[in-house]
């Protein structure tokens, strides 16, 4: 499984690659700083599972959330 890390904060972002770490089947792709770094990373690297801080500064994780989505939706539509 791979998976993107998307948080305004380094610390958070640190602290979940530890987590993760823990969990070898899960691959960690890149890390996004606010939305618009990670709608690029999902449109680019299509990652299965993203961790989403939704209270950041700016836009908040609720637009990378529907970009992940529509991504997840078009994929599954492509496959059928």
């Amino acid at each position: 499984m791979t998976a993107l890390i998307v948080d305004d904060e380094r610390l958070a972002r640190l602290e979940l690659r530890r987590l993760l770490a823990a969990h070898p089947e899960v691959e960690v792709l890149g890390e996004a700083r606010n939305a618009e770094e990670a709608e690029e990373l999902i449109a680019r690297l299509g990652p299965d599972l993203v961790l989403l801080d939704i209270q950041m500064p700016g836009d908040d994780g609720f637009r990378p959330a529907g970009a992940a989505r529509r991504r997840s939706a078009s994929h599954l539509h492509d496959r059928l």
